[in-house]
């Protein structure tokens, strides 16, 4: 199957989800990524669940899975000199090379990029890092997910103005971190085809939150305005713009009338709910905000969010039903678009991942596979990608280098 980036190799030193989920967007673009990790030094995100059946296990992590659909694995212990090498000589054979080592740790291994492109100068490497390698705290600084949320700014600015902070969903960074990861690598393939140059790309994940909350540190920039806690105000800018109840149990509708058009059919449909004078300008709206989001409450809450959403969207305003797990299992919409994705695990049979959120109408779906059982392509890819022999690859294994 002719993808994209058919023909490519990428090997994965990465670990949890800002490097690995970064590395599965270029499998499914159709590259041979290869997973190196061992049993020593877990990918972490084998622990974490959720877990087929709820039963744990090394290759049960159904998370683990999502991120890592599409790879190869091979086991190597780099704790020894010997793992080491054999990594340096499969990096000689790649294009890409990602790891998410803490800062400065991947270099003490030996795999430095200066290392590796003397034997690989086309190599193209990323260390996507907490918080970078050049940054006065990047080098050594460990982190997590967690931590890049919080040291982006997006921890604080999630949750209600007299609570302490309620952080987004998740591990942000992670999110956000393994778009920019895959672009830049593109990026550097388009311009290593101009050059025959290959580059080390430096990914800070904490600054890669930072984009998606630029209004508010342009607005500190400008104005000296520290931006905080706005609960369900979901773009601050505007009004109407957040969250409200509906008939049932934990039923809830987004609405947001961006735009003089939708305003006033929004206002047409409430009123005279939304007649008051101080709702005729934006300007007017975001200072009575309390009271305007408290008349739609006042008539959303008497009607269902599925009719809410139908009506709204009838004439033009942006609104949705807050989905639930349970919803987004039953959407149609993403049945349609091919989004869960079945797939064979000769562990846990039959299972979902998500599909790439990407259909590109040149390139048929590639033929997906789960995350990779550690260590079950080992001996393949030292056949195919090094040319070991079985009794070359058996040494390795006697002398625990491998597994």
């Amino acid at each position: 199957m002719n993808l994209p980036l058919s023909g490519l190799r990428v090997i994965d030193m990465g670990w949890l989800m800002a490097g690995p989920h970064g590395a599965r967007y270029l499998a499914d673009l159709g590259a041979d990524v290869i997973k190196v990790e061992s049993g020593k030094r877990l990918d972490p995100l084998r622990g974490l669940g959720p877990y087929q059946d709820g039963q744990p296990g090394l290759n049960r992590s159904l998370s683990y899975h999502m991120t890592n659909a599409g790879k190869r694995s091979i086991a190597v212990d780099v704790k020894q000199k010997e793992g080491v090498e054999l990594v340096k000589r499969l990096v000689a054979t790649a294009d890409v090379f990602v790891e998410s080592f803490t800062p400065g740790q991947i270099d003490k291994m030996g795999l430095s990029y200066a290392l590796l492109a003397e034997k690989n100068p086309g190599l193209i490497m990323v260390s996507s890092g907490l918080l970078g390698r050049k940054g006065s705290m990047g080098m050594g600084m460990s982190g997590t997910g967690l931590t890049g949320s919080a040291y982006s700014g997006a921890t604080n600015l999630v949750g209600w103005p007299d609570r302490a902070p309620a952080g987004p969903y998740g591990p942000w960074t992670d999110a956000v971190a393994p778009r920019f990861l895959a672009v830049s690598v593109l990026a550097a393939l388009h311009r290593r085809r101009a050059t025959g140059c290959g580059t080390h790309i430096d990914l800070s994940q904490a600054e890669a939150g930072l984009q998606f909350l630029a209004p508010a540190y342009y607005d500190y920039a400008a104005n000296g305005h520290i931006a905080g806690r706005v609960g369900d105000a979901i773009a601050p800018l505007n009004a109407p713009s957040g969250l409200y109840p509906c008939a049932g149990d934990d039923c809830w509708v987004a609405i947001d009338a961006v735009g003089h058009k939708a305003w006033s059919a929004l206002r047409k449909r409430l009123a005279p709910a939304l007649d008051a004078k101080e709702f005729d300008t934006l300007v007017g709206r975001l200072r009575a905000r309390a009271s305007l989001d408290a008349a739609i409450a006042g008539w959303t809450r008497h009607r269902s969010a599925r009719e809410i959403e139908t009506m709204l969207q009838a004439e033009g305003i942006a609104a949705h039903v807050v989905s639930s797990d349970a919803d987004l299992g039953d959407d149609p919409n993403l049945e349609a678009l091919g989004h869960y994705e079945p797939v064979f695990d000769p562990l846990l049979g039959d299972i979902v991942i998500p599909a790439p959120s990407w259909r590109l109408s040149a390139d048929p779906r590639p033929a997906r596979c789960p995350g990779p059982i550690l260590g079950a392509a080992g001996d393949e890819i030292l056949r195919e990608v090094l040319g070991l022999t079985g009794a070359q690859i058996d040494e390795l294994r006697e002398a625990n280098v491998l597994g």
